[in-house]
């Protein structure tokens, strides 16, 4: 994914990271010299740390699957000093062996005017295929949806009128991911629009899109509650000076709205996260004011919001293991 993509900078760190959705592995990339990079994997809570790599090139996405027990994660090399794409390589590592390969690769000509270029996004519900964007590098292109299986061939385009939202588009309990509309029409937003899903099949095929919240309003990332009954969404309000207010609000997988869930206007709440049971949500709040975190926080129903972290910006890893 290009730098201009949504999904690049949900939680504004460069050494991307990903937390198993059982809770018990923690995966983070690691840069090293001369755009070298390996793969750390961290039981939890506390235990052993396995290396994977090095890898001639940086980590720029990493995803796990439902099942919790493989990795997927994209290594990516650009040529110095023009920064364009070199290398593309999409692997899979598997917890339980350890066997780490390479599902896809490509390699750019020097000479190539035109690089069409790669992002994971997430697996496929049934964890048999992966969501891909792929894009034109140095373009306004703002990337098209595919499906990649994990036995060769080539991306295969899956809509070619929107994309995935950020955050946690892909619930594997409803076989449902989350889209925006592709940022094509002068003054639509970049990366955020009213919330749309549609169905998966098992090849992750879409079925007919549908508008998930009302159409005039502005989401930025959205997040599928584990039992995939409904979305925490983080909606952006305009505010005086050109300036949005962003609160999370609660949407039914049927599209009703909940209600709203935070609405202290000292904050920007972002990043929802839920706990494997669906019981608390976790968040990350920024100062209104200022571009300053505000910590990580938590919410049970019924109830006031939290602090857990004063320090913290990633949410995710707030969140209990299951079990």
């Amino acid at each position: 994914m290009a730098a201009s993509h949504e999904e690049r900078s949900l939680l504004g760190q460069s050494a991307p990271w990903a937390l198993a959705p059982d809770g018990h592995l923690l995966a983070m990339a690691r840069p090293g010299p001369q755009q070298s990079s390996t793969v750390s994997l961290f039981s939890l809570p506390g235990g052993r740390t396995v290396e994977i790599g090095p890898f001639d090139g940086w980590v720029d996405a990493l995803a796990w699957s439902e099942g919790s027990d493989r990795l997927a994660y994209l290594v990516t090399r650009r040529e110095d000093p023009t920064g364009r794409l070199q290398v593309q390589d999409l692997r899979v590592y598997e917890a339980s062996s350890g066997r780490d390969q390479s599902v896809y690769r490509r390699e750019y000509q020097a000479d190539a005017q035109e690089r069409l270029g790669l992002w994971l996004v997430a697996w496929v519900p049934g964890d048999g295929a992966l969501y891909v964007v792929t894009y034109l590098e140095e373009s306004s292109d703002p990337g098209t949806l595919c499906v990649l299986g994990l036995r060769g061939g080539e991306p295969r385009v899956v809509t070619a009128g929107f994309l995935p939202k950020a955050g946690r588009p892909v619930s594997a309990a409803a076989s449902q991911v989350l889209l925006r509309r592709r940022a094509e029409a002068p003054g639509d937003a970049r990366g955020a629009s009213a919330l749309y899903a549609a169905t998966v099949g098992p090849d992750g095929t879409l079925g007919a899109v549908r508008l998930l919240s009302p159409a005039d309003w502005v989401v930025g990332g959205a997040a599928w509650s584990p039992d995939g009954q409904q979305v925490a969404v983080e909606r952006l309000e305009p505010r005086a000076h050109g300036t949005f207010a962003v609160h999370l609000w609660l949407l039914g997988a049927d599209g009703s709205i909940y209600g709203q869930l935070t609405a202290d206007e000292a904050y920007r709440e972002e990043q929802p996260v839920w706990g494997p049971q669906g019981l608390e949500l976790c968040f990350g709040r920024w100062q209104a004011a200022r571009p300053e975190p505000a910590g990580v926080w938590a919410l049970s129903p019924g109830s006031e919001p939290r602090l857990l972290d004063a320090g913290g910006v990633r949410p995710q890893a707030a969140v209990p293991p299951r079990g």
